[in-house]
């Protein structure tokens, strides 16, 4: 499989075969699903490492499809959404998104996505080990900002580092703060190293 299998649920056919033509030219594997349901069964089969998640699906809420990944196991999940809303982004990264790309998308900047999520994960301890928060464990992504945030980068500094938005960063940072049940940079800080993350 290469770099490893990715599983991408999304109703949308021309969005499914456009992934999977970048996602098979940097040497990874792809599983389909149309909606929750398949993707959550596949999932149960064939263990990929990460999944790539639309949120409007047929049968359910993708976010609710994320809860129920959650319940299971701690693959790696990036939402691909057309909602641009920042509700909806800080709802996706709550429920245990670890990234969020709003379409329309540059297939480039997805793939570039899934590679860094993959590498910030493969390079984690397991999930026993990882901080739980009143949110539930921060993902690869939310550590990574936070350790940008220990060493006093900006939020558009960080944003420059990761291809961020700014106002993506901003979103991650109160996602940051409700898991840690911190009220600001220090406090998050200070939480984040009594769990021994940072």
């Amino acid at each position: 499989m290469g770099h490893g299998s990715i599983l991408v649920i999304d109703d949308e056919p021309d969005i499914r075969s456009l992934v999977e033509m970048y996602l098979i030219a940097n040497h990874y594997g792809v599983l389909a699903a149309d909606c929750g349901q398949a993707g959550l069964a596949i999932i149960e089969r064939q263990a990929p490492d990460l999944v790539v998640l639309d949120i409007m699906l047929p049968d359910m809420d993708g976010l609710e499809v994320c809860r129920r990944i959650r319940e299971r196991c701690e693959v790696p999940i990036l939402f691909l959404s057309c909602l641009q809303d920042s509700e909806k982004i800080v709802t996706g990264l709550a429920v245990g998104g670890d990234d969020y790309l709003t379409k329309p998308f540059d297939p480039n900047v997805l793939v570039a996505r899934i590679q860094a999520i993959l590498r910030r994960s493969r390079a984690l301890p397991g999930p026993a080990s990882g901080p739980e928060g009143v949110g539930g464990v921060l993902t690869g992504q939310e550590i990574t900002i936070l350790q940008w945030v220990e060493r006093g980068f900006t939020n558009k500094e960080i944003a420059e580092r990761l291809g961020l938005k700014e106002g993506t960063v901003k979103v991650y940072n109160h996602v940051i703060f409700q898991k840690l049940n911190a009220r600001n940079r220090t406090q998050a800080i200070s939480k984040a190293k009594e769990k021994g993350m940072l």
